[in-house]
């Protein structure tokens, strides 16, 4: 009993630590990119100063550590093939990834988020499995340095066996803890709220009637840019093939954006209050152009070295071109963007649970839930019936771009 209730305290704290840790990341990216002000302040020689200083320390990355975050595809690889995966450099993580998301590069810090979680997870399953394996093999001060050993030996074993001990009971409460410590953390660290409602909706029955245009619109157009995306990418990728010239090429991607157009350097979760607020009140072509731009230097961010995540910077795209889509349509304005960013965000991120998810709880009001459901619905369905059209689509358009 006594060695079941130590393990389980231990488990507990770590993931309180782990949350908390994470938290203070999330609380010193913010600050830090609110210090630097790259995508707030106009500053040529200062902007050009400080993405060369990142540009340097993403280079001394990629040579030392391959990649900061460490991606979760190659984790889920490892976890497919080990049962654990390389966590020695897990420390960094709370640290580095914050010092490049003040460069501007229009990339947020969920993919930081997500692949410490995991990392951090899979890294304390195996100081349990040790502790309860050996714990009769060793002393008491053993224990104490196996458990304050920041990084224990990696312990592998069958993938086979891993899938019956990911989600247990216990792993479940070791999670909750997590979550409520990062909550707690950001919360008492003084940041805002992460929900933003872009506006008031009244909508009534007879909209839905719009429901289905506009759905197909934004499908249309997600794919379209999705695919237009995936061609920027192969291009870049295609014809550059040296780490520093890909950071490079990024690196004046995003100093060309911090000149002339810094609203869209930033993740869009910063950002989200300017489209509930003076954004609503910007013309078609300003919002469109936003957009695209910002669609553009997400996808020169992501494949030149400036890591992040896409989930905010692609939702913040997709909310501006729906509002610029409501300004012509004779119904409420936030039920069109709610459909519009929905079914083209879950679309270019391939993701609808995602998408319509974080818009239904975060940037979109009560009311409008049941249409975030549907909308995912609906996304899902086309998925399931569409996918093998996608990929034609996504090489036509590349073959398209590449003989011109």
């Amino acid at each position: 009993m006594h060695k079941r209730l130590t393990i389980w305290g231990y488990g507990v704290l770590a993931s309180i630590l782990i949350g908390s840790g994470l938290g203070g990341f999330y609380l010193l990216q913010g600050k830090l990119i609110e210090i630097v002000g790259i995508g707030h302040m106009v500053r040529p020689v200062f902007n050009a100063l400080w993405i060369t200083i990142i540009g340097v320390l993403i280079f001394w990355i990629q040579r030392r550590f391959n990649q900061l975050p460490k991606p979760l595809g190659q984790i889920r690889a490892d976890l497919k093939a080990t049962g654990t995966s390389d966590y020695r450099y897990l420390p960094l993580q709370f640290l580095l990834p914050a010092l490049i998301l003040t460069s501007g590069t229009s990339l947020g810090p969920e993919a930081t988020l997500v692949s410490t979680t995991c990392l951090g997870g899979i890294w304390l399953l195996d100081k349990l499995r040790y502790l309860n394996a050996n714990w009769g093999h060793l002393s008491t001060s053993g224990r104490l340095r196996a458990m304050f050993q920041v990084n224990h030996q990696l312990i592998s074993r069958p993938a086979a066996q891993i899938h019956h001990s990911l989600w247990t009971p216990l792993t479940i409460g070791y999670f909750a803890a997590g979550v409520l410590s990062f909550y707690l953390t950001c919360k008492f660290g003084g940041e805002p709220s992460v929900i933003v409602y872009l506006g008031h909706s009244a909508w009534q029955w007879h909209e839905l009637l719009w429901l289905l245009p506009i759905f197909i619109f934004g499908r249309g157009l997600g794919r379209l840019e999705l695919a237009l995306m995936i061609s920027l990418r192969k291009i870049i990728l295609g014809r550059v093939h040296r780490d520093w010239a890909l950071l490079l090429i990024g690196g004046l991607a995003i100093y060309a954006a911090s000149i002339w157009l810094p609203a869209i350097n930033c993740s869009g979760m910063a950002n989200f209050h300017l489209l509930a607020g003076s954004w609503q009140h910007h013309s078609t072509g300003a919002l469109l152009l936003a957009a695209g731009l910002k669609l553009g230097l997400l996808t020169i961010c992501l494949n030149t070295g400036w890591i992040g995540g896409d989930i905010f910077p692609v939702l913040f795209c997709t909310t501006a071109q729906g509002i610029a889509l409501s300004f012509w349509l004779p119904i409420d304005p936030i039920f069109t963007i709610a459909v519009f960013a929905i079914a083209a965000g879950g679309t270019i991120l391939e993701s609808p649970l995602v998408a319509g998810g974080v818009m239904g709880i975060m940037f979109l009001p009560p009311n409008l839930l049941p249409i975030s459901a549907l909308i995912i619905a609906l996304l899902i369905l086309c998925d399931h019936f569409t996918q093998p059209h996608w990929v034609r689509l996504s090489d036509a358009v590349h073959k398209m771009l590449a003989t011109h």
